[in-house]
């Protein structure tokens, strides 16, 4: 079975990337005969500009001259640009009766559309019916996109690697961990915040890792105005992964307080790790993260919550191993990735 998946360059960062990777790793490659075309390249704007356009010029001359045929086309889209560059691709693969899976990462899709006037959310809703069907991110986004158009839209769980884990001394765990864009959507702000709360009140070897890219100096310039440099630790983007498993190993707790989200792999990532989970009720977390089972969710911007988390975790240890097991075989059970390309090549093969 001949597939094309198309996505952004690996050596960009964000859920896509993440996804696309695992893919590779677990083997998709090696139970199909798959092809990958990255149409995102992540520098500057002309150069993506550039970068897509050369990548689309080319596949249009391996379908359209050298007659090259795909069985099945796998389209990893978020929304803005994401969307205009996939259209693009869609309409090629479309007119040449490649089927089309189109498998939808966007946070903030929802509000892509909704701020759109009624011709571009006709455009929108009008790709979306042109591919065979839509891969969601949990149910919450599959009742959404099927609100929007008329394509078959199937739930599909973003999934990980179980991990082997070592029995490890708690006393080395003393990172408060998010990793991730730092920014007001994340809810980078909120965690200030809620570190400015506590100071005082929780023991001082528990320091708010902030690990991402974005918003870093302006991070930084808030943390030290509000003198909380002793609570924080701020290291920019970390691409090595021997450096972030270092990371989660010594996490107490994995905190994402976003205001929009697909199914955060971060989440997931911390999970397989048995890290107990601070979130927000958006997008697809809430069938993730269940309250006082793995985790707690608060709604976005609640800081006296996020605050009130933290400190009952971090002083009840029986409560942070035992939503830190469920979190291990929750993982193992749900969100596995060798499970999940399994299910992602049954799809191959219906289409």
């Amino acid at each position: 079975m001949k597939v094309i998946m198309i996505g952004s360059h690996l050596r960009t960062t964000g859920g896509i990337t993440r996804v696309v990777k695992n893919y590779f790793q677990a083997g998709l490659n090696k139970k199909v005969d798959l092809e990958y075309l990255p149409t995102y390249f992540g520098s500057n704007h002309f150069v993506n500009i550039f970068y897509f356009f050369t990548k689309l010029i080319g596949l249009y001359i391996k379908l359209y001259f050298l007659n090259k045929r795909y069985d099945v086309a796998h389209i990893h889209m978020s929304y803005k640009g994401s969307f205009i560059r996939k259209k693009y691709i869609i309409n090629l693969l479309k007119n040449k009766k490649i089927p089309i899976i189109l498998h939808m990462h966007g946070s903030q899709f929802k509000e892509f559309y909704d701020q759109s006037a009624d011709k571009k959310k006709s455009d929108i809703s009008n790709t979306l019916n042109k591919v065979s069907i839509i891969l969601a991110l949990g149910t919450e986004w599959k009742e959404y996109y099927e609100t929007i158009c008329q394509t078959k839209v199937v739930s599909l769980d973003n999934a990980v690697f179980p991990k082997k884990l070592d029995s490890d001394d708690s006393n080395n765990r003393i990172y408060i961990t998010t990793m991730g864009i730092l920014s007001n959507r994340k809810g980078t702000y909120d965690l200030i915040e809620v570190a400015n709360k506590l100071k005082g009140t929780i023991d001082p070897k528990f320091k708010f890792l902030l690990a991402g890219d974005g918003e870093i100096e302006k991070v930084r310039k808030k943390i030290n105005e509000l003198g909380l440099n002793d609570l924080f630790i701020v290291p920019g983007w970390i691409s090595n992964e021997d450096k972030i498993q270092e990371i989660y190993q010594k996490s107490v707790i994995y905190i994402l307080p976003s205001y929009n989200e697909g199914m955060p792999m971060s989440i997931l990532e911390a999970m397989s790790f048995g890290l107990p989970i601070i979130s927000t009720k958006v997008g697809s977390i809430p069938s993730v993260i269940i309250n006082n089972e793995n985790g707690f969710l608060v709604e976005p911007g609640d800081i006296q919550n996020l605050g009130n988390a933290v400190e009952q975790l971090l002083k009840d240890e029986q409560m942070i191993e035992r939503m830190g097991n469920n979190n291990i075989n929750k993982i193992k059970e749900q969100y596995n990735i060798h499970e999940s390309i399994e299910n992602i090549v049954k799809i191959y093969s219906q289409l």
